[in-house]
């Protein structure tokens, strides 16, 4: 059950959902102003470089509110 990263088309607002595989994108409704015109948007990923244990990290998410704004 994979998690998506959305932005509201009317207010801007980023924010992330779990989608179940019955759930379609007309199911997502945006948590600030409740439209239902949401674009997915791609997501960050991380992946372990080499055997010396190093990671780079390149989620969006980590560490981050889980609704931003931007306008």
């Amino acid at each position: 059950m994979p998690i998506y990263e959305f932005i509201c088309e009317k207010c801007k607002t980023i924010f992330e959902t779990l989608v179940l595989s019955s759930q379609q994108k007309k199911d997502v409704t945006c948590p600030q102003c409740k439209t239902d015109q949401v674009k997915k948007m791609p997501s960050g990923f991380s992946c372990n470089c080499g055997s010396d244990g190093l990671k780079a990290g390149f989620s969006s998410s980590c560490g981050s509110s889980p609704t931003r704004r931007f306008g």
